[in-house]
């Protein structure tokens, strides 16, 4: 038996697509709005410079960009972004002779660790929370040492305490989660001089246009501290991994662009005076005694 429908619920069938379409348009702008409505105060011209970080392209300084891994060809990654490393002379990580520091604010991730732990390394996971004496200081394993920090607790002194000044730092890695803070834990690293041990320098960067509370004197300070990594501490962009899910509307610009992102540097005063890229890559303001030297003088 055939299937008759009356007028009025033919016409209601026919609406059906019409209104789900006009339900997707409205939720489409609805979610569009939660970034054109932001509005930042200050100078317009510093938030542009902000978010220009993520257009730059990496130094070519490094000739031996590879992943960090043990048995993986795909390498570690850490929130899709994959963990590289700079394999030239002076810059390798050595097996059972190498020291990682990872920075974070997730407590069930430890896919860095595990990795640079089959590698020998001695690992210090610092777990920051707005309350640290939720999670006690203990040893994940004979290579994994884990504590946990108050947000605002200075990483630099941290650093300090755990190490001689001849401890050199192979390989730090700051991944909070969030943005902000991560500048600031650069700012406190410099002020106490412990960059000056770091090989390599990776660090997630999140200015997503949704936080409305980033003003113009936090990005004039993103902006200050970045400068400062390469000016004052030698430190050199080698790799970029540019969170392509955050590649948003930004209502300064007025345009998408990309507001997360993963920046490694290296510290080029571990590169070896030996090697031909140290003569390529250092004018003569910039060339300095190795930073082993440094430290033992201390």
């Amino acid at each position: 038996m055939a299937l008759v429908l009356s007028r009025s619920a033919f016409k209601r069938l026919c609406l059906l697509p019409l209104l789900l379409v006009f339900l997707i348009i409205f939720f489409y702008h609805q979610i569009a709005n939660i970034y054109r409505n932001v509005e930042y105060q200050g100078n317009m011209t510093v938030v542009q410079m902000a978010f220009d970080l993520f257009k730059r392209q990496p130094v070519d300084i490094c000739r031996n960009v590879v992943l960090l891994n043990v048995g993986d060809p795909k390498g570690v990654e850490l929130n899709s972004y994959p963990q590289s490393i700079c394999a030239d002379l002076g810059f390798q990580i050595e097996e059972n002779n190498c020291v990682v520091y990872v920075i974070k604010t997730q407590k069930n991730e430890w896919s860095l660790e595990d990795t640079v732990e089959r590698i020998g390394c001695r690992v210090y996971s610092l777990l920051l929370a707005s309350d640290s004496t939720e999670v006690t200081p203990r040893n994940r394993s004979n290579y994994v040492h884990f504590h946990s920090l108050g947000e605002q607790e200075s990483i630099g002194k941290f650093i300090q305490k755990q190490s001689t000044n001849a401890t050199l730092i192979d390989y730090m890695m700051i991944r909070l989660g969030r943005g902000g803070n991560e500048w600031r834990i650069l700012s406190d690293l410099m002020e106490s001089h412990q960059l000056d041990r770091v090989k390599h320098l990776s660090v997630g960067i999140n200015l997503c246009p949704d936080r409305s509370s980033f003003t113009e004197s936090h990005f004039q300070y993103v902006l200050d501290t970045d400068r400062q990594l390469v000016d004052k501490w030698d430190m050199k962009l080698f790799d970029v991994a540019n969170d392509q899910e955050t590649f948003v509307y930004n209502p300064v610009v007025k345009e998408k662009t990309h507001c997360a992102s993963q920046f490694a540097w290296i510290n080029q005063r571990f590169r070896k005076m030996n090697d031909p890229q140290f003569k390529v890559s250092l004018n003569d303001s910039q060339v300095t005694e190795s930073v082993s030297s440094q430290l033992n003088n201390r």
